[in-house]
């Protein structure tokens, strides 16, 4: 059944109009597919530099392009979501794509703390050094520094627990049919694997 609506005077057939800044396709194929690898290398990518980077030496060669790979991660992971949104009124509706749908957004709040925690020890460290007389005992501002890096490590470790909860309950809503007659030997067209 059609969706109608009166429009002057007369019903037309509404139409899905996906969110202005959703992808639905690229190159012949769901922009979802193709942009969700993106978040999927840059956030480990992106963690794993806030670990290198408490490391003094380490931080100040790779800090700002860190944080330039989070501001990417972040962009693409909107992408990614907002194509996934769009995705939604294409797929046939099951239990596991409502839950990769709601734990989808889950990732936002998580690479944007991890990207400010990161942001923050690079502004804290340069204000560090650039400071001519450190204090001889207590300096506040390094032990805000210590908990900032600390901070962005547990928000890297949530983030890559997310992407990998998210894009695990991605592959099981596309692959779980095919992973079912793995599980149960059961070929298409009833082809056994042997030959005869």
């Amino acid at each position: 059944m059609k969706n109608l609506r009166k429009i002057g005077g007369r019903e037309a057939a509404a139409r899905y109009v996906p969110p202005m800044f959703a992808l639905t396709s690229l190159d012949g194929l769901p922009a979802h597919v193709l942009l969700v690898h993106i978040p999927v290398v840059l956030i480990p990518l992106g963690a794993l530099g806030a670990v290198l980077m408490l490391w003094p030496r380490i931080r100040r060669q790779i800090g700002w392009w860190v944080c330039g790979i989070l501001v990417v991660a972040g962009i693409a992971t909107q992408l990614a979501i907002d194509s996934g949104q769009s995705l939604k009124h294409y797929v046939r509706e099951s239990a596991l794509v409502r839950d990769h749908t709601r734990i989808g957004e889950n990732i936002r709040p998580w690479v944007l703390l991890m990207f400010l925690a990161l942001l923050g020890v690079m502004f804290i460290d340069r204000t560090l050094r650039r400071r001519r007389d450190a204090p001889s005992s207590f300096d506040p501002l390094r032990t805000i520094g210590i908990v900032v890096s600390a901070l962005s490590i547990v928000f890297a470790g949530v983030s890559v627990y997310w992407i990998y909860r998210i894009g695990h309950s991605g592959s099981k809503a596309v692959w779980h049919s095919t992973q079912t007659r793995i599980d149960t030997g059961a070929r298409i067209g009833g082809d056994d694997g042997h030959n005869r």
